[in-house]
């Protein structure tokens, strides 16, 4: 592996366009599919930047190599990496017969040719066009056709090829003969781990071979491989006695034999621990290479010499970069540069970070700049080694714009709003201005998502977002704020009536269906206001209070707004109270389902069994039913409340008739968020399914006042409900506005009348003539009659004489646990039996 002028390095490519051969002679090559690489492959899998060639000269040995880099030498790797001799490599110091894979279709042998038989065996098996690259044509070569001394390297390197393309057949004697006058030692076993030939290299090296069988060095751990590595040539490196072998296994199913060449790379080793040992020339050298390298003469500021790298980082050629000054390449002011260079001392490069560079075509760039003062040539001169930044300053500003705005919409997020904010405070204190904070969230978002899809609802934020900045003016900030929930900011407020412009122009354009595909989509919001100085002076304040207005507003029906008031704190805060007391009442178990009858007075049979919440706390006692769901019902928790109260009512429903009860309807009540729960049927049915009740033996129970507030979906859910087999029941019938046509319109199994009329009976004429009109409207539509809150004996002789049949109170029983619920029970249907 000579220096010497008559050695040529020789790179054959073969890629989906052709097999072609180029001579290596210069300093570096880049290879890729990059039309400007200086090698180019055509295959779609290869990198634009794959791999690098680096031509390095040993000074000692006077020896050149060519080293192989994974990618650019600025650091970026290939896409699909480079495998060298079947092996991923980072780095790899090019021997002679060398493969290197680039992709499935592309591929590269590297050669050291030394006499015109070889080149013109080399053209001869590749079939190389006539036409090579870099100028260099085998053929026509007279230094490759002059005669030269064998090349003991380069015939270990054909012998080796032959091995490996006929890996597959049993050695000839022909063959054998061959391998006992290679120099390399070869060495072959059987399947059962005997030796079955060594050559005449291997037994002189290792005399100890046929001594130490498997356990020498070259031989252990080959068994392991039979099996696995059969589709290929393996490689490991050895060190034995001081020297350095590569040793090539090859293992051949069908002649169940294992045969290894070993190369002694020893020399190669100190040349690489040479190359180790000068890291810094090596590191040095590269980084000219990846760099712009241009030279300054110091008085004149006249660039001198310029490298590749510069000229092709700026778009100059050689001779026009070299007709220019400093002040032509970067684009600043002429004293701001020279106050910079006044800075630079001999001993010291001074580094600049970030820099603007003027271009061939005018273009700017940003590039990074280390300045050294040096000696070239006898001129004291500027040496700049720059580097292209403007990637990274993409890259920067990319991450920069995205850590501030939300990726789907490209609204202004969290983070942002927040800096806004912080400034609009600032400034408003000090020119004592109000200005505005709106918080607002889409109603019913949940329901578009499940039901159409989150594609859908990803292109139904976008649409709104669009809509929402339309709505306000120059200067305002609109930011989402999480999934459905939005905010804006009012920075210049003459007075707080500019807050109902805004939001009421909000409310006015979605009354426009927004088109997403096929559907059309009719968007309501909820709007929460809130004005600095009076509803807060920091941000924090302000932002919540505006949420507390939102959550006030959702209360009163949604698509609206609420300015904040003083009292909606309070309201807020014991609502938070009470979230976080039923959190803990759920965990310690302190919720229970009381059961009270519903009893036919005439025969004492009990027509169905009524579910009523009770919750008992230790220090405080049962707080009254009525106090806990007024409040739990501002909140989700009421959903998660009721779930509870229809599971546990199932399964105990479920677990009287196993007992050999007979059956009766198990009465729940339902709340208004309950009812508007896009999900409640699913979860009625899901509970049913698990309890394993029959839908028939289960009664809901909700007011005329649900009704009223939900008129369009309620349709719907009824008709969901009846496909189970769900009982409905109007509870606290006759005191709503539309209660006859409730009747007519719903189909239910249960009228109850409230216990307002009950409890205030007296016997009048009118008071009889009203509830006798109810028992017999009730009993017009074939639904059971239940009077509610009987507790006195006159109260239900009243209601047997108008024949009222079925009543429930304290007088007949009390709500009773489970535990004297069922006793009750019992006892009952003993006595209908007797």
């Amino acid at each position: 592996m000579s220096n010497a002028p008559d050695v040529r390095h020789i790179l054959v490519i073969e890629d989906q366009k052709s097999k072609r051969i180029v001579a290596l002679k210069n300093n570096n090559y880049t290879i890729g599919r990059d039309p400007n690489a200086s090698i180019i492959l055509y295959d779609r899998q290869v990198s634009r930047h794959h791999a690098t060639l680096v031509r390095i000269t040993d000074y000692q040995s006077q020896q050149t190599i060519y080293r192989i880099i994974d990618g650019n030498l600025q650091g970026k790797k290939s896409t699909n990496g480079l495998i060298i001799n079947d092996k991923y490599s980072l780095s790899h110091e090019l021997k002679s017969g060398d493969i290197i894979r680039f992709g499935s279709s592309s591929k590269a042998s590297y050669h050291l040719i030394s006499s015109a038989a070889e080149a013109a065996a080399l053209k001869s098996s590749e079939s190389a066009d006539k036409s090579t690259e870099s100028g260099f044509n085998l053929s026509q070569s007279k230094e490759v056709n002059q005669e030269f001394m064998e090349n003991t390297e380069n015939i270990n390197t054909i012998i080796f090829q032959k091995f490996k393309e006929k890996n597959s057949l049993e050695s000839s004697s022909e063959n054998l003969s061959l391998d006992q006058f290679n120099p390399n030692p070869l060495v072959e076993l059987n399947y059962d781990g005997e030796i079955t030939y060594i050559n005449a290299a291997a037994s002189r090296k290792f005399p100890d071979l046929e001594q130490k069988k498997l356990e020498h060095q070259i031989l252990k751990g080959l068994l392991k491989g039979i099996g696995y590595q059969e589709t290929m040539v393996s490689v490991r490196e050895l060190e034995i006695d001081e020297h350095f072998y590569e040793q090539h296994i090859s293992y051949i199913a069908e002649k169940k034999l294992i045969r290894s060449y070993l190369f002694e790379v020893t020399k190669y080793k100190r040349l690489e621990s040479q190359l180790t040992n000068n890291l810094e020339r090596y590191n040095f050298l590269v980084e000219q290479i990846s760099e712009g390298i241009f030279l300054v003469n110091i008085k004149t500021k006249k660039i001198i010499d310029a490298n590749l790298g510069v000229c092709e980082l700026l778009g100059y050629q050689y001779d026009e970069i070299i007709q220019l000054n400093l002040y032509q390449i970067i684009a600043l002011d002429r004293n701001i540069i020279d106050t910079e260079l006044q800075k630079i001392s001999e001993n010291y490069p001074y580094l600049i970070d970030e820099s603007l560079y003027r271009c061939q075509d005018g273009t700017l760039i940003s590039v990074k700049a280390k300045i050294s003062r040096n000696q070239y040539n006898g001129q004291e001169i500027f040496s700049f080694s720059v580097q292209d930044i403007s990637e990274r300053k993409r890259t920067e500003e990319k991450m920069q714009y995205e850590a501030f705005h939300d990726s789907l919409t490209n609204l202004p997020n969290r983070k942002l709003f927040y800096q806004q904010l912080y400034l609009t405070l600032t400034n408003a204190k000090k020119n004592q201005t109000i200005f505005g904070v709106i918080f607002l969230d889409i109603d019913s978002f949940k329901n578009i998502n499940n039901s159409l899809g989150h594609s859908v609802g990803d292109q139904l934020l976008e649409s709104f977002a669009q809509r929402l900045i339309s709505c306000t003016r120059t200067g305002d900030t609109v930011a989402r704020w999480g999934s459905d929930d939005f905010t804006i900011l009012l920075p210049r407020l003459k007075n707080p009536e500019e807050n109902i412009k805004i939001s009421q122009k909000i409310l006015d354009d979605l009354k426009q269906p927004f088109v997403i595909g096929k559907h059309q989509l009719q968007v309501k919001v909820s709007i929460g206001i809130a004005i600095y100085p009076q509803d807060g002076e920091d941000e924090e304040t302000l932002l919540k209070n505006a949420a507390v207005a939102l959550t006030k507003t959702k209360e009163q029906g949604k698509n609206s707004y609420q300015f904040y008031t003083p009292i909606m704190s309070s309201e807020a805060a014991l609502l938070l109270k009470l979230e976080n007391a039923i959190h803990k009442g759920l965990e310690r178990r302190e919720f229970s389902v009381y059961y009270q009858p519903q009893i036919k007075w005439s025969s004492g049979e009990v027509t169905a069994m009524e579910a009523l919440l009770r919750w008992e706390v230790p220090e405080i006692g049962l707080i009254p039913p009525s106090k806990l769901f007024a409040k739990a019902s501002k909140t989700d928790l009421i959903l998660q409340i009721t779930q509870w109260i229809l599971q546990t009512a199932c399964e105990q429903n479920l677990a009287w008739q196993e007992a050999g009860l007979p059956p009766v309807p198990i009465a729940v009540n339902l709340s208004a968020r309950e009812f508007q729960n896009p999900y409640l049927v699913e979860t009625v049915a899901r509970i049913l399914q698990k309890t394993r009740l029959d839908p028939h033996w289960l009664e809901l129970e909700l007011t005329e006042k649900i009704l009223r507030q939900n008129l369009r979906a309620a349709p719907g859910i009824f008709q969901d409900f009846h496909n189970l087999g769900i009982r409905l029941a109007l509870d606290d019938f006759g005191i709503g506005f539309s209660s006859i046509g409730y009747l007519k319109q719903f189909r239910f199994r249960t009228l109850k009348i409230h216990q307002s009329f009950i409890r205030d009976l007296r016997g009048t004429s009118q008071e009889a003539a009203l509830i006798s009109a109810l028992v017999t409207l009730g009993r017009g539509f074939n639904l059971r009659v239940v009077a509610e809150g009987v507790e006195t004996p006159s109260q239900l002789e009243l209601l047997k004489t108008l024949e009222c049949e079925e009543v429930q109170g304290y007088l007949l029983s009390r709500p009773l646990r489970a535990s004297e619920a069922t006793p009750f029970l019992t006892q009952r249907a003993a006595q209908l039996n007797r």
